[in-house]
Order: structure tokens, then C-alpha cells, then sequence
């Protein structure tokens, strides 16, 4: 099944999956943290239920393996702790505390954008969709610019589908190696603390209580790799949706009052999380399969997405659709992701300023568009793009 899971015709796929088999299992899958075989969760109306029903499945899927911190953060969480936990994350995000970086990211926007105006073509996911969050997400938990780069390739080498034993070595190594360079921060924090999230996060105080050494390490860890690579693929989305369908740009330069609307219907056609993933607590039915504790369950988001049964005609980019709260692009019940307005707030940010400089978005003649080889992320590798431009400053 790996092969369509990925392939950049995977809709038709999905679709298929979706009609004949909503809740099947594959012996052969394999997730990014070594687990090998899993239900493969395609309808909406079950993967809402395993996402939402924490008695029945849990969070708890990455095994604990040594110092393998990827299972120590707040997606990696059941209540009792899972309460706990969000509520001493959450006070970070609250709108004031990110509200107030919007000038800088403004900033960063004109920065990466201005000097490529005069190419008149740009590969937009390399040049500006992973360059920004990039920046915005490192100067938020205060990573050094001249570490950027190498904290970039250790994300890119986790997120990316393993297929052999040595990607997944690879992938362990990089998970490994981004726990370490953030430990450091953190303790760096503790002595000298600094106005960025790591800080924040160890002054967080409920009732008493703070975030331990661990959850607080595997927190920042899963905050970087969530806030990159999540909204990186969230803005090449939007550049791809643009360019097959210029009407869409054309109403959002008209009508920049229908952002959400639009950017909702984005991340529903595709999701920049592809999937999500529980475990069985108990020996249990799903749509006459039976599963057992134990079991692992692959909800594939992007499939519940286009669900005919909640979104007609699925297949068609509409965003004035009424119902994009049934979107399970992020997430649904407990664990819907607390960083969705910092993704937003820095999107709108991002399309008011491109579009403020380049119109006339297209996909260069002549490339080949290839999509990112992962069972989590939906996204492309490159999009080369031409564009005409607009003066700003008259």
C-alpha cells in the first residue's frame, strides 16, 4: 500500500480505500519510529471517532524506547497528564504572547521575498515556504541563525518516509541529535533566561505545578517539528492551490476578508498533517474489523478530508463551503493542535506580503511536480514558479 499512500495521484487512491476498505490492516506499514504494521483508518466518520474517543485509543503510540524523546511530547499524552500538560503549553500560545512577533514576521517576509522579485521565478517551496517558517519557528524558541541549516536537515531527515533500515537509523540519529542540541538550549534557558518560547515554557506555572525536565525537552522537540514543517507545507500548498486556480488568488486579492475561508479549504483538500496515529486500549469493533489492544491505527486525515459522505464533491476546491469545521486537518477532540493560530497569523502575514509584490502565479513550463515521500506530510519537494511583478512602493 506504501507506494499510493505517497504517490502524488494518492486521492484516487485514497478514494478507493475510502468505498471498499475504510478500516483495513496493513501488515507491511511502517512508522518513522520502527512499529511495523497498523490499521489504515480512511472514512471520516471513523477516523473522527478514533481521533476523538481517548478511552478507547491512545496517544501513547511512539514506544519508549531509551532516550528517544519523540514519545515525550503533548501529542504523546493521555489524561489525566494530557490536561495537565496543555494547560501549562497553552499559556504560551495565547494570542498576546504570539500576536506580538506579527511585526517581525512581517519583517522576515520582506526579507526572503524582495530580492527575488527581479528573477521573475523562484522554486517557492525552497526559496520562500520552508526559508520562513524556518526563521520564524527558530527565533521563537531562540536557535541561533547560523544553526538554522543544520537543525533544518535533522527535521527533514525525521519527517521523511523510512523504506530501509538504514533511513530509519537515519531517522533515529536525527531524532536523537535535535533532542541533544535543544537539551542544551533548555539548560542554557534555566541559567540565562531569554524573551523566547523555551523560557516561556519554563516559567509555566499551574496550580503549583511546571513541566519536568522531560515533557518540557520533548515539548520544545515536537514544537519545532510541528511549527516548521507543518506550516512550511501549509504555504506550498497555498502557492500549488493558487496556481491551479488563479480565480481563487484573484478573489483573495479582492476579498482579503475571506482568508480563513480560503486557507480552511487548503488545509482540508491538503492537510499538511497527512495522518495521525493511536493505539487500541482495549479489544474493540470498528466498522465490523476487529481490533485489539495493542493495535496501532494510521487515520489518514487527508482521506477523511474528502469524504463524500460529510464534503460533496469533495474533489472540488470550494471555500465557501459551510462545514469546514468537520475538517480533521487538525486534529479533532482533545488533542485539536494548539498552534493553529500561530500557523494562521503567519500565513496571513506571508500571503499579504507576497501578494502584495507578485501576481500572475504559475507553475513553471516544462517541471515535473514532485510531492513530499511522506506518510505524515503533505507537501512538495519543489515548486518552481514565474510571476510578474507589482511595485509596492508607488
Amino acid at each position: 500500500m506504501l507506494s499510493h499512500m505517497v504517490s502524488p495521484n494518492s486521492i484516487p487512491w485514497f478514494a478507493k480505500m475510502r468505498a471498499e476498505n475504510p478500516v483495513v490492516y496493513d501488515p507491511e506499514f511502517v512508522f518513522y519510529y520502527g512499529v511495523q504494521g497498523a490499521w489504515q483508518i480512511f472514512s471520516h466518520k471513523e477516523a473522527k471517532q478514533v481521533l476523538g474517543d481517548y478511552n478507547s485509543f491512545s496517544n501513547l503510540f511512539i514506544p519508549n524506547l531509551g532516550k528517544n524523546i519523540m514519545g515525550r511530547n503533548l501529542n504523546q499524552s493521555d489524561p489525566p497528564d494530557h490536561k495537565k500538560l496543555r494547560s501549562l503549553v497553552a499559556k504560551v500560545f495565547v494570542p498576546s504572547v504570539i500576536s506580538k512577533h506579527a511585526d517581525w514576521i512581517r519583517q522576515q517576509c520582506e526579507d526572503i521575498i524582495d530580492p527575488l522579485l527581479e528573477r521573475g521565478e523562484m522554486d517557492f517551496i525552497h526559496d520562500f515556504a520552508i526559508a520562513l517558517p524556518n526563521r520564524v519557528i527558530a527565533q521563537l524558541l531562540g536557535i541561533p541563525a547560523e544553526d538554522h541549516q543544520q537543525v533544518h536537515s535533522w527535521v527533514t531527515t525525521i519527517v521523511t518516509n523510512v523504506k530501509t533500515m538504514e533511513e530509519m537509523q537515519a531517522s533515529f540519529a536525527a531524532q536523537q541529535q535535535i533532542a541533544d542540541y535543544l537539551d542544551k538550549m533548555v539548560e542554557m534557558r534555566r541559567i540565562e533566561p531569554q524573551d523566547d518560547l523555551i523560557s516561556h515554557l519554563l516559567a509555566s506555572e499551574v496550580n503549583g505545578e511546571k513541566l519536568n525536565s522531560e515533557d518540557l525537552l520533548g515539548t520544545v522537540v515536537g514544537m519545532f517539528l510541528a511549527g516548521f514543517e507543518t506550516t512550511s507545507s501549509l504555504l506550498g500548498n497555498i502557492a500549488y492551490t493558487f496556481c491551479h486556480h488563479p480565480e481563487v488568488l484573484d478573489h483573495y486579492l479582492d476579498h482579503p476578508e475571506d482568508f480563513d475561508n480560503i486557507i480552511n479549504e487548503v488545509l482540508r483538500v491538503l492537510p499538511s498533517a497527512k495522518s495521525m496515529t493511536r493505539v487500541a486500549k482495549h479489544d474493540l469493533e470498528l466498522h465490523g474489523q476487529q481490533i485489539k489492544k495493542g493495535d496501532y491505527l494510521n487515520v489518514w486525515l487527508i482521506a477523511a478530508n474528502h469524504d463524500p459522505e460529510v464534503f460533496p464533491e469533495p474533489d472540488k476546491f470550494d471555500f465557501r463551503r459551510s462545514n469546514h469545521a468537520d475538517s480533521l486537518s487538525f486534529g479533532h477532540g482533545i488533542h485539536y493542535c494548539f498552534g493553529v493560530p500561530l500557523a494562521k497569523m503567519e500565513t496571513e502575514i506571508a500571503l499579504k506580503v507576497v501578494f502584495s509584490r507578485i501576481r500572475d502565479l504559475r507553475i513553471k513550463e516544462g517541471v515535473k511536480i514532485e510531492m513530499t515521500p511522506s506518510t505524515i506530510i503533505t507537501g512538495f519537494t519543489k515548486l518552481p514558479v514565474t510571476f510578474s511583478t507589482v511595485n509596492v512602493y508607488q
